[in-house]
């Protein structure tokens, strides 16, 4: 969850006035363009797509100042531009407080003339785009064997952008030789993201467009950073709870595959919580099985596979809800949820969020249940 006031924690969940703020950047040299007001929007954030931030953004150009034009100044370009977008409160004192919800490149833009005036719609996705994008063109990468692991994805980053900015924390694993793995044509965000699983860690752009990582959260540990209830007070407009046994796995398998491996490498994860619903003894056992190159060890593996059963435990109940929008929030955020009519009275893990820009709009969320 974004760091915010107190005074943002107790008046968002009251009536109050929104603010939303868009900056346009060059991204050439990071300055700023423009700043504009959308009159709709959203962004979505989901934890289970390899591009976590998305965006769409509405305007209406009254002066003509955003409509692209057939040279490199306009502001609104699918081309080397970039739109940071905020949403917060104006208090009664007239002073604001804003949170940031992501960098996103831009990928599309319409243009549509109404009787309202030039509509501009835009879609954008954050940074790791830029590197899906900028595919390996040669052979002449390589990461030497023994380095970090945390070091080889920086490596990686900034060989194919290189003003990428990360805040990463030490995995204590290393790599093999990567060459010739990361080859012509790779996806550099992607062979990333496999690394970092490996190394049992969450790989994303941050909402100042900073690339981190972390350990990837337990949903069983952890106090809640909100509660949502029943009563007068309540925020919730909506709730739906489904439970399915489609992608309720309660093991992983992980398998190294390093072409160095002398002997097989694998590691196991499974739902040993007798107060589970899927546990492994009640259950069966119903494994997800993975593999990576750059896991080497046993210990590795095991614990590559813990991370992953962090990622997929809980998904036999979800919790989808409508509320009043707190920008702050963001995926793996623990939340108390409770709506007794359905049976609901959980702490929850997000796993998704819909922050819409118009001040009329209510936040989506959907959220995994904890297994006690």
């Amino acid at each position: 969850m974004y760091p915010v006031s107190s005074d943002f924690k107790e008046t968002i969940r009251k009536s109050h006035v929104t603010k939303t703020k868009v900056e346009i950047y060059d991204m050439a040299n990071g300055t700023i363009l423009s700043t504009a007001q959308p009159i709709s929007g959203e962004v979505s954030i989901d934890n289970r797509r390899s591009i976590r931030r998305e965006c769409t953004l509405e305007f209406i150009d009254k002066d003509g100042t955003l409509v692209p034009q057939n040279n490199i100044s306009s502001v609104l370009l699918p081309y080397n531009r970039e739109v940071k977008i905020y949403r917060g409160i104006v208090f009664a004192d007239g002073t604001e407080e804003l949170v940031p919800l992501g960098v996103f490149v831009i990928t599309s833009v319409d243009v549509v003339d109404t009787a309202q005036g030039i509509k501009i719609q835009i879609k954008g996705s954050d940074r790791s785009l830029i590197l899906a994008r900028a595919k390996f063109t040669n052979h002449e990468f390589y990461i030497e064997a023994g380095t970090a692991k945390e070091t080889a994805i920086e490596q990686i980053l900034k060989y194919r952008y290189p003003k990428v900015k990360t805040i990463f924390p030490a995995t204590n694993q290393v790599t093999t030789l990567l060459y010739p793995t990361l080859d012509q044509s790779s996806d550099p965000w992607r062979e990333a993201l496999k690394i970092a699983e490996s190394a049992a860690m969450d790989l994303y752009f941050d909402e100042n467009g900073t690339a981190r990582m972390r350990p990837i959260p337990n949903p069983d540990l952890g106090t809640p950073v909100a509660e949502y209830t029943d009563g007068s007070d309540s925020v919730l407009i909506q709730i739906n709870r489904s439970l399915s046994t489609d992608d309720s796995y309660n093991g992983v398998i992980f398998t190294g595959e390093g072409t160095n491996l002398s002997i097989g490498v694998i590691g196991e994860a499974w739902d040993d919580n007798p107060a589970s619903p899927t546990y492994r003894k009640t259950y069966g056992e119903v494994p997800k099985f993975m593999s990576s190159p750059t896991v080497l060890t046993v210990a590795e593996a095991q614990e590559a596979a813990s991370a992953e059963l962090k990622k997929v435990i809980g998904a036999t109940e979800k919790i989808t809800w409508d509320q009043i929008v707190n920008p702050a929030h963001d995926v793996y955020d623990l939340v108390k949820v409770t709506r007794s009519p359905i049976g609901v009275d959980k702490i929850l893990s997000l796993d998704s969020i819909t922050i819409p820009l118009g001040a009329n709009g209510t936040m989506n969320a959907i959220g995994r249940s904890r297994r006690f």
